[in-house]
């Protein structure tokens, strides 16, 4: 049997961890999920729902002595229990998405049971559970760097340093024709009036 599911509902660096809230969200009842996972190691195995106190204690004790059963996991089950269990050993730490969908492709399928699920197809999958307490921790994102304003005005388009040489050129060239202006031919020749011979002024 193959198991092959699409999907890209997550980035890979999504975390999921068992939650007991989540299954409270659920209306589920963890205890009788965790005491079915026990194996004889542990202390509480044998015991019924109502001498259990606190479930926590329950995910305590699968990772403290089911961690070394190689029964604990086996390639037969279904993929969501091979995931229940994968977090379950994990205690509260959260597993990346990459990391549990490399555990399935690479740990437990085999050429008699396959795992060729995406990374986005297993997300999916945990997303979409109602039955074992998946919950997504969502990856932060850096929040972005405050850049200087007189960066900002170095790298504006039309700013660079070729332009406002030019600019600068520009504005020389524009004075030099004010000067040229003050001392035109126009001027010159109103100059040139002042010292006109007049032939009234010789008689």
């Amino acid at each position: 049997m193959t198991t092959t599911v699409t999907g890209n509902s997550r980035s890979a660096g999504t975390e999921y961890r068992f939650s007991l809230e989540r299954l409270e969200e659920l209306n589920r009842s963890p205890i009788p999920l965790l005491l079915a996972r026990l194996n004889t190691a542990c202390p509480s195995f044998g015991r019924t729902p109502s001498q259990i106190a606190d479930p926590s204690d329950l995910v305590k004790e699968i990772r403290s002595h089911c961690a070394g059963d190689t029964e604990f996991i086996q390639s037969a089950m279904p993929l969501q229990e091979i995931v229940f269990r994968t977090l379950l050993l994990r205690g509260e730490e959260p597993m990346p998405l990459s990391e549990l969908h490399a555990e399935l492709t690479d740990k437990w399928s085999t050429p008699i049971r396959p795992i060729t699920l995406t990374v986005g197809g297993l997300a999916r999958v945990l997303d979409n559970d109602v039955f074992y307490g998946f919950a997504a921790i969502p990856v932060e994102e850096p929040e972005p760097e405050e850049v200087p304003d007189t960066v900002l005005m170095l790298s504006a388009p039309g700013t660079d340093e070729d332009e406002q040489l030019s600019r600068i050129i520009e504005a020389l060239a524009a004075d030099d024709d004010e000067d040229e202006d003050l001392f035109g031919e126009d001027d010159l020749d109103d100059d040139d009036d002042l010292f006109e011979d007049d032939g009234d002024d010789l008689d």
